[in-house]
């Protein structure tokens, strides 16, 4: 439980570093992910929302280029 606890963690601040990175306003990187404007804002402040979908992590594949797996490994910079 604590490596999802912290697999999840990692997670949301990646998400949280790719929008930021990209320049990319809460709109525009929610439409990206294929969730709604309160799902992003509920990952990015460390929040898994509970239906949140693994389509999530394949959406940020397509749009970054970053594997799903690398998502939740270690923090970005």
């Amino acid at each position: 439980m604590d490596n999802f606890k912290n697999d999840s963690s990692i997670f949301c601040y990646n998400v949280a570093m790719l929008r930021k990175q990209h320049k990319l306003s809460k709109k525009q990187m929610a439409k990206i992910l294929g969730i709604g404007i309160g799902s992003l804002n509920k990952l990015e402040s460390g929040i898994l929302p509970p239906r949140m979908d693994v389509k999530v992590a394949f959406n940020i594949f397509d749009a970054f280029d970053i594997h799903p797996k690398d998502l939740f490994g270690k923090k970005f910079n």
